[in-house]
């Protein structure tokens, strides 16, 4: 039985989600190779270890919780768990610090190091022998996944290096590295420590490419096992865009260490005349305005998408996709306030495809902060508390991994809150019956009501505007 490399399907959304992480990336690395402080890059690779080692043994069905794999790993014992818990964190961080030295002495991924990385997973742990394959066919519990004979497991080890040096070029490095993890999970080529050794596996590819590594979180669990069982029937796009969402969760910690780390800098050159606790201070004071703006617009979020499965049920000839990304963490909010660089601000991207002609367009809605309201800095002597800096919700039209301005005839502009109530700035053709006929042309206007209307109306523009619906004898709803 021999691994056949599984398809992945030709979505707008997905490759332009490849696209725009590839750039995510790449403004990232610009400020790592800028110079990190040692203190700094520390913080960071103890946050990750730690969130990295409780997750992937949680997926295995370790007890331990975040905070007492942080106490262990501090060198501390808990005896209220069992000890075969304590060894596999203290043995699974070892290995990830062993990766990370293997990393910085640019070794080479090959079969050598991956079984020093399940040695080292193993260490201590009674009853398995680490850095071997296995020598006996085994069954994967609660799976329909048969693993290939034991005779087999190193001739098919040697097969994928051999596949992944000659297509190392050819894919994408996330779609390259969801094949070789689906590959290892499906020769399954250890007695014991598959799952922890094959994520393990998977962040030294990611990070021998330059990127981040990647935290499958116990909660994606779920996702994570049914992404891996729809790869064993040849479809890899769910693992795919798994670990797209892991690695923008990433970059997005990266940049709020960065980000938390400049403005306490900034502070330190301003203690004598803020102090700390004027600068905690300041720094609340807009923590009540993110929670109603975040309820809001995950209001619009719901909106939308509850509109757009609607027309997919009216429109048999197209097909609507709505992937969405996580909201702005109260820092990613603040940094944005600051105008300090956030790159992770993508939050819904729509993708539209008619059937009919194979035509396809995306469209991006994005959090910008209002250049018409003020930025504000948390170690400024003082901060106005009428100052109100607005974070929106823009969109643009996406083609071919560019964006485009939208046309004129589309109404919305971008989406935010007015007090505890969604707002959203439009172009004042009908909205306001109020202003005169010739104020109108070019005028953007703030409506606060009739959110569902606006959204339907929004659909029904992009429709008519790109893909003609409408004017062809094509029915609205």
């Amino acid at each position: 039985m021999k691994y056949h490399i599984p398809n992945i399907a030709a979505q707008l959304d997905l490759f332009e989600n490849l696209k725009n992480i590839e750039k995510i990336v790449d403004n990232l690395n610009k400020r790592r190779d800028s110079g990190l402080d040692d203190e700094l890059k520390e913080k960071l690779k103890k946050h990750l270890i730690i969130s990295s080692v409780y997750n992937s043994n949680a997926i295995e069905g370790n007890k331990l919780t975040i905070r007492e794999t942080e106490i262990i790993l501090n060198g501390m014992v808990i005896n209220e768990r069992p000890l075969k818990d304590e060894i596999e964190a203290r043995s699974l961080a070892n290995a990830t610090e062993y990766l990370y030295s293997l990393i910085n002495g640019s070794e080479a991924l090959t079969k050598r190091t991956l079984l020093e990385l399940h040695s080292l997973i193993m260490e201590n742990i009674p009853g398995i022998e680490g850095g071997k394959f296995r020598t006996n066919d085994v069954e994967i519990k609660n799976s329909e996944h048969k693993p290939i004979s034991f005779l087999d497991v190193e001739l098919e080890i040697e097969e994928m290096f051999k596949w992944m040096n000659r297509n190392m070029h050819k894919y994408d490095p996330i779609v390259l590295c969801s094949i070789l993890h689906h590959w290892l999970v499906w020769i399954h080529p250890f007695t014991d420590g598959n799952g922890r050794v094959t994520r393990l596996f998977t962040n030294f590819f990611l990070l021998q490419k330059g990127y981040p590594e990647i935290v499958i979180k116990i909660g994606d669990r779920d996702k994570y096992y049914n992404s891996l069982i729809e790869a064993d029937k040849g479809d890899i796009t769910n693992l795919v865009e798994l670990f797209s969402d892991k690695l923008r969760q990433t970059v997005n910690v990266y940049e709020e260490f960065l980000n938390e780390y400049d403005r306490k800098i900034a502070w330190l050159e301003k203690f004598k005349k803020i102090g700390v606790e004027n600068y905690e201070k300041a720094k609340e004071t807009y923590s009540y305005q993110y929670e109603v703006w975040k309820n809001q617009i995950n209001v619009f979020k719901a909106l939308f998408c509850e509109n757009v499965k609607e027309l997919n049920e009216l429109l048999p000839n197209f097909v609507l996709n709505v992937k969405e990304y996580d909201i702005l963490t109260y820092s990613q909010y603040l940094d944005l306030v600051e105008d300090r660089k956030v790159s992770n601000t993508w939050y819904l991207a729509l993708s539209v495809y008619d059937k009919t002609n194979d035509k396809s367009l995306g469209f991006v809605f994005f959090f910008e902060r209002f250049k018409y309201s003020e930025k504000i800095s948390f170690t400024a002597t003082k901060i106005t508390k009428n100052i109100k800096p607005q974070i929106k919700l823009y969109v643009t039209a996406r083609k071919e991994q560019e964006s485009q301005r939208l046309e004129r005839s589309i109404d919305l502009v971008n989406i935010g809150t007015w007090g505890d109530q969604l707002s959203f700035g439009v172009h004042n053709r009908k909205w306001d019956p109020k202003l005169k006929e010739k104020n109108q042309k070019g005028s953007i206007i703030t409506v606060r009501d009739q959110p569902s209307k606006i959204i339907r109306t929004f659909l029904e523009q992009i429709l008519y505007t790109y893909f003609d619906v409408g004017k062809k004898n094509k029915n609205m709803p």
